[in-house]
């Protein structure tokens, strides 16, 4: 895991060492095991390693090929490797130490602009070409690494942190207030290429930036998605088992290789548990030890009401039944405080961002201390791989079953059986004037927008980002695109960046096996009846892993999540610490109404959206801090 950055003059104006300088002072708060910076007339790029494959012990960014005049900056973990050496012609002797960078320029050289169509992995990289003097930037198909970039008057600039362009002299930092306000009033749904922050934006996931400085023209383009069109067929239900498994197998063995010590975030669920089992087998081909980490309660905790959460007894089962000796019981916060915790979190995102991961914060730090740097993930499992069937009979109205597909019963709340026949436009514009007229809204919303005066404009527009994305418009076109929908939607993206962006500050490489796009590709092909079959959820998955998973674990049909430490360690904040924190504050004193008595940290149990407080804490806290900046609100 790398971060990269750069930055180019439109005017043709030299780039000075002490402007990238300046960049990478910020961006180096993690002490990297190596940094670089390259600057050839107006072009910059800078780097700063984590080294943690064997390749990248050698490995040194930014690397300038001078034949064909290339040179790249990179953050990218390839997993076809043996693929790529196949594609580009390189020789068998230089497998084992030829740079993933190095693979990725051998790809631009060969197939230019379309080179990300051949590259599977998760990476963010910038390679400036001398020749066509542009700059191509690309981003991985699901979004893993971050990748955030700044258009100014005279100059681009892009970083895998936003501190890295914030510390430009004269960046412009307004407020994007439609970004604000949905933090404000309903922060689980943001753009995957907007910030805070008006004038900095995200290369989306799976896209490609073209900047050419002769003309200073931009281009953005996707170069992959899913297809939910194609079904598989095979002859018998066993080779989709043997399919998704040698694709399962394939997608954590890929992420295990690391020169460090290789760690898994086991929950005792089901995708965390047989990641555990594959990657311990396969470490011990390589003579490697697989060390676990997983949060849980200390054994002096002996509330029935905490305890029942605890996911410890499934957890010993794994640990048990694959013989693994290297575990760690996480069972304290990463933070005594949860002021501090989120002002972390307000650290780390720079502001305000979508997802705050904090029960992860204690697992990557424990896996730090354990000289951990590669740290295995079950998540987005639930999102498509392991997805529980829950609204399975739009398989029915795939195949015409319309009287099955309304009399089917719904497992779970949700879900209008309407809601497929009605356009689109109609629902969003019906969207639109509820919110703007507060009908259906439930209060704690309708108390922020007139706490914080939320303009009718912003109100009406609060969830764009969800009803023009293409993808969530085709989601009832069929059951396979409701499914591809939970893989690609804004969430999944936010929390996969998060993690990664958290990751940095501990030295530690989240992966992720189940956002693997071919394993994800496999299972969204094949036939939907096994998706739902069964009836414990997730059954065609489980029997497919199923010399990976405890007996336990194979009987086991539900889950609590991994949270337990947290449960029982006072994380409320009290009114008399809300009060205390706005009388430093006089600008937003009107926060302090009733409504703000006491706020429930991310960790409290049972809490649904209805439930949690509006705005969460940390947007508190910033408003605190950055008063000067609202004051037009």
């Amino acid at each position: 895991m790398s971060v990269i950055f750069g930055k180019c003059h439109f005017n043709n104006k030299p780039i000075a060492n002490d402007e990238l300088s300046v960049m990478q002072t910020r961006l180096n708060h993690w002490q990297a095991d190596n940094k670089g910076i390259w600057i050839n007339n107006n072009v910059g790029l800078g780097h700063l390693m984590l080294y943690n494959t064997t390749p990248s012990l050698t490995e040194v960014l930014p690397y300038h090929h001078d034949g064909p005049k290339l040179t790249i900056t990179a953050d990218a973990r390839i997993d076809n490797r043996d693929e790529l050496f196949g594609k580009l012609g390189i020789p068998a002797i230089e497998k084992t130490t030829i740079p993933d960078s190095i693979l990725i320029l051998k790809a631009y050289e060969k197939f230019g602009e379309r080179c990300t169509e051949h590259l599977i992995g998760d990476f963010a990289f910038a390679i400036w070409d001398s020749n066509k003097q542009q700059l191509f930037c690309a981003r991985d198909q699901m979004g893993v690494k971050p990748f955030f970039y700044y258009t100014g008057a005279d100059f681009f600039a892009f970083a895998s942190e936003k501190k890295g362009i914030m510390a430009i002299e004269g960046v412009d930092l307004a407020i994007n207030k439609q970004f604000l306000f949905n933090q404000l009033v309903f922060p689980p749904e943001q753009a995957t290429d907007t910030t805070l922050y008006e004038h900095i934006k995200k290369l989306p996931p799976a896209y490609t930036l073209v900047l050419n400085l002769t003309n200073g023209h931009r281009k953005l383009q996707r170069y992959w998605d899913l297809d939910a069109e194609t079904e598989t067929r095979f002859a018998t239900k066993a080779e989709y088992h043997e399919g998704l498994l040698y694709h399962f197998e394939q997608a954590v063995q890929c992420r295990s290789l690391s020169h460090y010590n290789v760690g898994v975030e086991l929950s005792g669920g089901m995708d965390s548990s047989a990641i555990t089992g594959v990657a311990n087998n396969y470490l011990k081909t390589q003579e490697k030890n697989l060390i676990t980490f997983s949060n849980t309660l200390s054994d002096d905790v002996d509330n029935p009401e905490i305890t029942k959460l605890d996911e410890r007894r499934y957890i010993d089962a794994v640990l048990e039944f694959n013989n693994i000796k290297d575990f760690v019981y996480v069972t304290q916060t990463a933070f005594d405080n949860l002021i501090d915790e989120l002002n972390f979190a307000i650290e780390v995102n720079d502001g305000l961002e979508r997802w705050n991961p904090l029960w992860q914060l204690p697992l990557k730090k424990s896996a730090m201390e354990h000289g951990v740097r590669t740290l295995l993930s079950g998540f987005p499992g639930d999102e498509l791989v392991t997805y529980r069937g829950k609204y399975y009979f739009m398989d029915y109205l795939d195949k015409g079953q319309y009287l099955k597909y309304f009399l089917a019963k719904k497992k779970y709340p949700g879900f209008n059986k309407v809601e497929p026949f009605i356009p689109h436009g109609i629902k969003y514009q019906y969207s639109k004037l509820k919110r703007s007229l507060n009908v259906g809204t439930h209060e704690r919303v309708k108390q922020s927008f007139e706490t914080f005066n939320v303009p009718d404009h912003y109100r009406k527009h609060l969830r764009d980002c969800i009803w023009l994305d293409p993808v969530y418009q085709q989601q009832f076109k069929s059951y396979r695109h409701l499914q591809r929908y939970r893989l690609l939607k804004p969430q999944v993206n936010h929390r996969l960046e998060a993690e990664t962006r958290f990751g940095i500050y501990f030295k530690t490489e989240p992966r992720f096996p189940m956002a693997d796009i071919r394993l994800t590709q496999f299972y969204l092909s094949m036939p939907n009846e096994y998706k739902y079959e069964g009836e414990l959820t997730r059954t065609f998955y489980r029997n497919t892993v199923s010399k990976y998973l405890p007996d336990m674990l194979m009987k086991r049909n539900d889950k609590y999540g991994s949270i337990a430490p947290f449960l029982s360690v006072n994380k409320r904040i009290t009114t008399d610490e809300v009060k205390n924190l706005i009388k430093q504050s006089p600008e937003v004193a009107f926060l302090s109404k009733e409504r703000f008595d006491g706020f429930d940290s991310p960790y409290t149990p049972g809490n649904s959206k209805k439930d949690k407080p509006y705005p969460p804490v940390e947007v508190l806290l910033w408003l605190i801090k950055n008063k000067d900046k609202i004051a037009d609100l």
